[in-house]
């Protein structure tokens, strides 16, 4: 059951984030920016999220309930799309980012950990690969749905989309029982 909630919870979150997936070069040519904004700004995506990081690999195991750290990861992820719609210069994209850094290092080893924990002895690698099998799927249908929704109704729309799902991931995770998870 608890990998069921967490598959569910973090598809709807990887569903939401890939609506943008390779959407994002066109969106920040929309503000303004070119190749060289696109290359900084996920830089510095991945330079702060690997900072937070260095803070939840300290204090992450110290934390007795860990899903709720998964769900502020997709609160604070739903918030960081959220604040796209109003992003009209560079230094606010790179600003942003780091919120997104945030969101990550909050989520991403949380959700490995909680995974690892419920995953059945012998059946790791099927699991495991469970997990992959859905995740592509899932990703590849976000990736093409996201096309789809900026071409007929724009980004401000998918940025709204975006975060709702990430809010309905948190909700999932806060609203099942702890003994789950």
């Amino acid at each position: 059951m608890a990998l069921k909630v967490l598959f569910i919870s973090n598809a709807i979150y990887m569903f939401a984030a890939l609506l943008l997936g390779p959407l994002y070069a066109v969106y920040v040519q929309g503000i303004g920016g070119g190749v060289l904004l696109v290359s900084v700004s996920t830089a510095v995506f991945y330079v702060s999220s690997t900072l937070f990081l260095l803070f939840v690999a300290k204090v992450g195991d110290r934390v007795k309930e860990k899903e709720l750290l998964l769900a502020s990861s997709y609160v604070v992820r739903g918030l960081a799309f959220l604040s796209l719609i109003f992003v009209n210069n560079a230094l606010l994209l790179i600003l942003l980012q780091v919120l997104f850094g945030l969101g990550d290092a909050l989520g991403t080893p949380i959700f490995g950990a909680l995974f690892a924990k419920h995953t059945i002895k012998k059946e790791e690698v099927l699991e495991y690969s469970d997990w992959s099998l859905i995740a592509n799927l899932v990703m590849a249908l976000g990736t093409l749905i996201g096309g789809f929704i900026v071409s007929g109704l724009g980004f401000t729309f998918l940025f709204v989309t975006i975060g709702v799902l990430c809010f309905i991931s948190a909700g999932w995770i806060l609203f099942t029982p702890r003994k789950v998870l």
